[in-house]
Formats: structure tokens, sequence, C-alpha cells
């Protein structure tokens, strides 16, 4: 948390009308805005205050010592030049390094009714007050267990990269003893180094001696193929493990065309080696995840229906692995090709028989995905919105 916090105590604006006011003379110096500060440290892993310290104020080439009151713990430190960008620093037996960089403090408008309103030629002098946590040198981060998940839980186990960045101030000091936000943040903590790691099989865990104890972290989780980036916070030290749950970068399966409507068996001859074929066109590259055995090529081969000019029959069904009746199922990338092949399927050829009609049922119970991405399988039905196609001459 930088200094723009609100005031603890009124700024104190000393205007000068025609020259004096209060005493002052011509020769005194117009425009010194002062800020001070006073307030409390804490030990960010138990919360106590912390009386034996030094604290400092540098801004440019100048540093101001602070004071420090031995029986409250409480310090008074400035003063500080407005518009300077400065530095506190807080040193204690036993504990991390503190430095925080904060940005200048502009000093208060000079109210309205003044004589002379202007603000460069005006003396000034605010007190904020400000807390701030260290942490003592002693006390170590626990290991890390970092899991990653998939939005599909049955969809294998993830491997990527992971990083972990030092970011804001450790949870402890959201909720301060002084005034609410204002609390100095421990530069030097937030700029340790990032962690960075290749992970596989889910998880990954990061040594504790890679961590600084109440820091906390972004985790974020890259280079998992098919997926988002994904990320989490958690605070070392006090969490020993977190997930982070990762969504697909894919889009679902999307019908671009089709060829249904103008389906027709082909010639009328039941000798031709291929007939009634029709051709879908998905927006990604598509895999057949049809559960049941024989996959999508089974489930199209048990699911049709063939009448003839001379009602001739189709084969029996007597194997998973091989479609006895005449189905022909093809996947090309983005494309899905169904067809039926006459003289794989019908039982017995009838001289000069002829097809009515062919009619692919049970399209629904056919799964497809964009490919590598089950958390986006649907039914070839629900995708097209036909779970039966007729095809008639």
């Amino acid at each position: 948390m930088k200094a723009f916090g609100r005031q603890v105590l009124a700024a104190v604006a000393l205007l000068t009308a025609g020259g004096f006011f209060a005493g002052c003379s011509d020769e005194e110096a117009k425009g010194n805005h002062q800020i001070w500060f006073m307030g409390s440290i804490y030990n960010g892993a138990t919360g106590e205050l912390v009386f034996d310290y030094g604290i400092s104020l540098t801004y440019g080439t100048t540093t101001i010592q602070g004071k420090v009151d031995g029986y409250t713990g409480r310090y008074t430190l400035g003063p500080l030049p407005a518009w300077n960008d400065y530095a506190v620093t807080i040193s204690s037996n036993n504990m991390r390094g503190f430095v925080s960089y904060n940005s200048g403090i502009a000093p208060p408008t000079p109210p309205p009714a003044s004589q002379q309103s202007d603000v460069y030629t005006a003396n000034t002098t605010q007190t904020f007050d400000f807390d701030a946590y260290v942490f003592p040198a002693d006390v170590m981060s626990s290991s890390l267990t970092v899991n990653v998940l998939k939005a599909d839980p049955t969809a294998a186990a993830a491997e990527g990269k992971i990083r972990l960045r030092p970011t804001t101030l450790p949870v402890i000091q959201d909720q301060t003893a002084g005034v609410t936000g204002q609390v100095w943040a421990n530069d030097q903590d937030i700029l340790v180094n990032a962690v960075s790691r290749d992970f596989s099989g889910g998880t990954i865990t990061v040594e504790a001696e890679a961590l600084v104890y109440g820091v906390n972290y972004q985790v974020t989780v890259y280079g998992v193929t098919g997926y988002q980036v994904g990320t989490a916070t958690v605070r070392a030290g006090v969490q020993d493990s977190v997930i982070v749950t990762l969504t697909t970068s894919a889009s679902p399966l999307v019908l671009v065309s089709s060829t249904a409507a103008t389906c027709r068996p082909f010639g009328t001859s039941t000798t031709v080696s291929n007939t009634a074929q029709i051709t879908f066109t998905f927006n990604s590259p598509i895999e057949d995840v049809t559960t049941t055995a024989g996959k999508g090529p089974e489930v199209l081969d048990n699911g049709m229906t063939v009448l003839t000019a001379m009602s001739a029959v189709l084969k029996t069904n007597a194997s998973t692995l091989v479609q006895e009746r005449g189905a022909m199922f093809l996947i090309n990338n983005n494309t899905l090709t169904i067809s039926f092949n006459p003289v794989a399927g019908i039982a017995t050829q009838l001289v000069n028989d002829t097809i009515t009609y062919v009619i692919y049922n049970n399209l629904s119970s056919i799964r497809l995905q964009p490919m590598n991405h089950p958390e986006l399988a649907t039914s070839l039905g629900t995708v097209i919105n036909m779970s039966t196609i007729q095809c008639y001459m």
C-alpha cells in the first residue's frame, strides 16, 4: 500500500496575507510543505508490536532517522518535503530486511477564502499514520503443493509449466491496527525471485527454500496443450497446497456445413460400391469418442435401415470389429463422412434390384469431440440437430 491514504491529522496551512501572518517576516521561506509519519511496526508472524527497531526516511540524497518510543513502540518520522518520492527502511534484529518505495505526497489545497490561495507560497504540515509488518528471518515457509485440474476429470493429467511470482502484501497486512489501508509494503519481499518449474502428472511441489514466508504469490499455470492459462493466489507459509483449475482453449463443436439435405442413393443398382453419402464439416478437427463397443462405425452400422425394390435384407451383425451391414464411417480432420455400401451389406444380391432409401438412425448415440478435448464431447445428433437422416431416391 503506497502513501496515498487518507490523512489522520488535519493539514495545517500557514498562509501569508500581505507578507505577514502570526509574526512571520518577509524573509521566511515560502512554499515549505512538510509531511510527517507516525505509526507502529508489527511482527508479521505473530501480530505482536515490535519495540526494538530502527526506521529511516530517504528522499533524493537525504536520509532522516526516525524516533521510536521505547514504551509504546510507536515511531515518529520526518519531515519529508512534498512531492518527493521516498523510501522507508526498517531494521530490527533477527527480522528480514524491509524497504518500502513510495510516491510523493502533494500538499493540501489552500482554502478558497484565503487572500493568497497559492499552494506554492503557503507553508503546510501534514501527518500520516502508517503501519508496517516485518517478518522474523528464522521463520521459514513450508513447501507448497500445486494441484492442476482440468475441467473434465476424465481428461489426461495436466502437463506444462508453472510460475510463482511475489505480488502484493501478505494477508495479515490487509487489516491493520491503525488507519485502514495505510500500510507500507515491503518491496524487498515483493521483489524476491520468481519461481519457475515444469510439471507433469497434474501436480508439483515447490520446495520451502524457494519461497519467502508471509509473501503472497500469484500462481500461473501455462503451456498445457489445449487449455487456457490458469491462476491462483497463495500465501507462503500459511497454505501448504493450492488448486488451479484450467479451462479449455477450444470451442464447442459447431456444424459448418452438411450434405444431408441432398443425400440420395447413388444410381439405382444394389451392386454399386457406395451410396447415400453424407459429409459433415465442423469448426475444428474431431475424433470419435463413442463409448460402446465398435464406437461410431458400429453404432451407425447397427442403426441403418435400407429398403430395396425387391425387399433385400441386410447381413446379420456378428462382430463389433466389422460393419457387416455396409455402413461406412470416415473421419478426416474436421469432416465426418458416412455412407452405405450395398455390395458389402446386402445379404443376397437379386438381379435388377434397386435401392429405394437408406435411413441412418441412432445418430444421437455417436459421440464426437474436438481433438484432445474430452470436456467438450457431445453427440453427433446434438451437433447436427438430427437423430435420424433419410436418404430417398
